[in-house]
């Protein structure tokens, strides 16, 4: 693989009212070799969100379209799936069955801070694929020298992947220790449909992180 990456992005807050207003654009193109075929892919994101910060408990409402291209076609000599090459996944999937890779990511979020140590964020994401040719894609990326690190699933000609509903806690306990809570419920769509049998799933987590 030969995969150059080019990309911007812009972020601004602004006095708005009452409150702030917070946006977000980024996108980039990829072009390159993919074995033997010629890359051309692409990615992006816009987000916007309103803050009351004067208000009990900080009301900050957050939406944004996330989305990155797929591959019509693997016959033709190019592949045109986006690849996010080696991210942190949990970042922007804390319910990390999906990626950024022939995906559509519509989503809404609502945070609240009912203590300055505690953060609530209450989430949901409708997600589905960009090509429906191409694949449900999951991972990320390479942990070794021998394991790639993704995985792919035929959609089939279906695009409705999932809704997914979260809610997460994060309380600052002590200066250096952080503990944390999750919980999300995916409703599975058609393309999850044509590789299980059960298309819903729960995943959750409690976790501390320590600080030195």
């Amino acid at each position: 693989l030969a995969i150059h990456t080019i990309g911007a992005h812009a972020l601004t807050a602004l006095d708005a009212g009452p409150g702030r207003l917070d946006l977000l654009g980024w996108a980039v193109a990829q072009t390159g070799q993919w074995g033997t075929q010629d890359h051309d892919a692409w990615a992006y994101a816009i987000e916007a969100g309103y803050q009351l910060p004067r208000v009990p408990w900080s009301p900050w409402v957050r939406i944004g379209f996330d989305g990155s291209s797929g591959d019509g076609s693997p016959a033709d000599g190019r592949h045109d799936t986006f690849f996010q090459l080696l991210p942190t996944a949990r970042t922007y999937a804390a319910f990390p069955f999906y990626n950024a890779m022939n995906s559509q990511d519509a989503l809404a979020e609502l945070i609240l801070r009912p203590h300055t140590r505690v953060t609530v964020k209450a989430e949901y994401h409708h997600l589905r694929v960009s090509n429906r040719h191409d694949l449900w894609y999951a991972g990320g990326g390479a942990g070794n020298a021998s394991i790639f690190g993704y995985a792919g699933s035929p959609a089939n000609g279906r695009r409705n992947l999932a809704q997914v509903a979260s809610l997460s806690v994060v309380a600052t306990v002590l200066r250096s220790v952080t503990v944390a809570g999750f919980y999300g419920h995916a409703f599975g769509g058609a393309v999850v449909r044509q590789s299980f049998v059960d298309s819903d799933a729960d995943y959750g987590f409690v976790e501390a992180t320590f600080r030195y």
